[in-house]
């Protein structure tokens, strides 16, 4: 046994830790089935916090939270099972921003923060335009937080691919181009803006765009490259049209017209037809005979 246990020192571990891992695979996936589920689609308007969730006999909480102090408690949806909270009694500052919270059996979910889908008076609006490996966010610089806090208020853009948790950010005055992205994979953006480089305010809820390959890129291309020789052909052609064949055209447009028989009717109390009078005649004598002159000297 000494032998064996001299060629394969490991065997006196084989037992404990073969117990260990057992035990963790049997106590993990027990673990998880007593966690909270966050709730869902956790959404602020002016007035009102809304949510789903997929759990049921579980309580929720909503919590606040301003730009100088922590989270704390909203006492009026707190332990609630609706899900909404009504915030007309909250303070009148509308750059809060909010959190729920989940709980069941006494445990409770990881928060989920509220975004605003409307155009709340403190989250930013922007637009996605998706390009091959890049993917520009629209902002505009016309909110009315401009005005008050100037370059002070900057963009706080976070991206990731959808399906995985990690979430990159960035901080911009203005549109940001976000470069190295892989075609045909889905990327998910959110805005929030920042103040003195904090997170300020509700954030805007995600949006996302899937990125194309090039080759759509190069049939936009073919598409322009068309469309502008087909224009400068049928500018030339009728310029050449315009210039040089316009007369004949417009006589063979011209309809065919006849001189009514009523322009040629005597007039009534006369008796002599129409004259066609010319221009006053010249006087001039007739020559009747010709008579060549000798040269001199002949």
């Amino acid at each position: 046994m000494g032998h064996w246990r001299g060629l394969c020192p490991s065997t006196d571990l084989f037992h404990p830790n073969f117990f260990i891992l057992v035990l963790f695979c049997v106590v993990w996936p027990a673990a998880d089935a007593f966690k909270t589920p966050s709730p869902i689609d956790v959404v602020i308007d002016h007035s009102r916090v809304n949510w789903n969730s997929t759990a049921s006999d579980v309580t929720f909480t909503v919590e606040f939270h301003d730009f100088e102090s922590d989270w704390t408690p909203i006492e009026t949806c707190r332990e609630t099972r609706f899900t909404s909270c009504d915030l007309t009694l909250e303070e009148s500052d509308s750059c809060i921003r909010h959190r729920v919270t989940a709980r069941r059996n006494g445990v409770k979910s990881e928060p989920v923060e509220a975004c605003s889908r409307d155009g709340h008076a403190c989250s930013p609006n922007f637009t996605l335009t998706a390009a091959p490996e890049s993917l520009r966010v629209n902002l505009k610089r016309n909110h009315n937080l401009h005005y008050e806090h100037a370059d002070i208020l900057k963009y706080r853009i976070y991206f990731w691919k959808k399906g995985e948790q990690l979430k990159n950010h960035r901080v911009t005055l203005s549109t940001e181009l976000i470069g190295g992205l892989e075609v045909g994979e889905t990327y998910c953006v959110m805005v929030q803006f920042a103040l003195h480089w904090k997170p300020y305010g509700p954030s805007s809820c995600m949006q996302c765009e899937t990125i194309p390959s090039s080759s759509g890129s190069i049939q936009t291309q073919i598409i322009v490259i068309c469309f502008v020789v087909l224009s400068t052909v049928l500018l030339v052609v009728f310029a050449y049209v315009r210039l040089f064949k316009f007369k004949k055209i417009k006589e063979i447009l011209q309809p065919p017209y006849t001189i009514p028989p009523t322009f040629k009717e005597e007039l009534p109390g006369h008796n002599y037809p129409f004259v066609a009078v010319g221009l006053s005649e010249e006087h001039y004598d007739v020559v009747s005979d010709l008579t060549p002159n000798q040269p001199r000297g002949v």
